[in-house]
């Protein structure tokens, strides 16, 4: 039997009279997909694909000994699907899938058995992914010791990948008025940082997060965030720096459709 939890709330939990029957929470997010029309030709082109939030219902069975323990677990139903911003943990593929949730519409409906009642409710995703509990290493440790490097990642899960950064700049030479750009080397999107760059600055580019700091303040970028599809990929490094020693590291966590 799958554990399934929305917040503190175990909703797979038949001891104590609570367990899961159905729920469509597998499926993915609905993809909208805009075209626009091909010039004198039939046909289309595909100009944007954006996932939107997800909906899934999850349904099963309250049961109890009594009316008024049941009654008592319908009001503690209901007060854990209130709880705003909850984790909706399920169990998957040995490990935990975790998706941010708000359950927007609750529906509990009592049959013959006057001891029990059958729930269904509707929860949603703003993000409509799932996500893993650990973090995984993009790049574990990457010494550099060029101005051009290509590194090869392979990026997990069935979501694009938006990994944190991190160049620790061990020993420099002409770094004044510098530029170090990190990038996607396959799509060449990515952003610069221009400086005074000195031995031991460290650079972080949270890709997710959409933030760049040098030595733990914020810092002035210009370009895009990189960001990896699943699969194989590489990740590219540029500086005109005279001469350096870096450790790159990136890690992720690998999000699920």
């Amino acid at each position: 039997m799958i554990g399934v939890k929305f917040g503190s709330y175990n909703l797979q939990d038949p001891a104590n009279g609570v367990w899961v029957t159905d729920t469509d929470v597998y499926s993915s997010p609905t993809n909208a997909i805009q075209t626009d029309s091909l010039a004198e030709s039939d046909g289309g082109l595909v100009v944007k694909q954006r996932y939107q939030s997800k909906t899934f219902k999850v349904e099963g069975l309250i049961r109890a000994d009594t009316i008024a323990e049941l009654e008592t677990m319908l009001d503690q139903f209901k007060a854990a699907m209130a709880s705003k911003n909850q984790a909706f943990d399920i169990d998957y593929a040995g490990g935990i899938r975790r998706y941010l949730a708000n359950a927007q519409n609750v529906i509990l409906t009592k049959g013959r058995r006057v001891t029990s009642a059958a729930f269904s409710v509707e929860f949603q995703s703003p993000d409509g992914v799932g996500w893993s509990l650990d973090s995984t290493a993009l790049i574990a440790s990457e010494g550099v010791t060029g101005s051009v490097v290509t590194v090869p990642v392979t990026a997990e899960g069935s979501y694009q990948v938006d990994p944190l950064i991190t160049a620790t700049f061990n020993t420099i030479s002409g770094g004044t008025a510098k530029t170090v750009t990190i990038s996607n080397d396959v799509t060449l999107r990515g952003l610069s940082v221009t400086r005074n760059w000195a031995t031991g600055d460290v650079l972080e580019i949270d890709c997710l997060n959409k933030t760049v700091f040098v030595n733990d303040l914020a810092a002035e970028f210009s370009g895009q965030f990189p960001k990896w599809e699943p699969g194989a990929g590489a990740l590219g490094y540029v500086d005109n720096l005279t001469s350096r020693d870096m450790t790159l590291r990136a890690s992720y966590t690998r999000r699920w459709l």
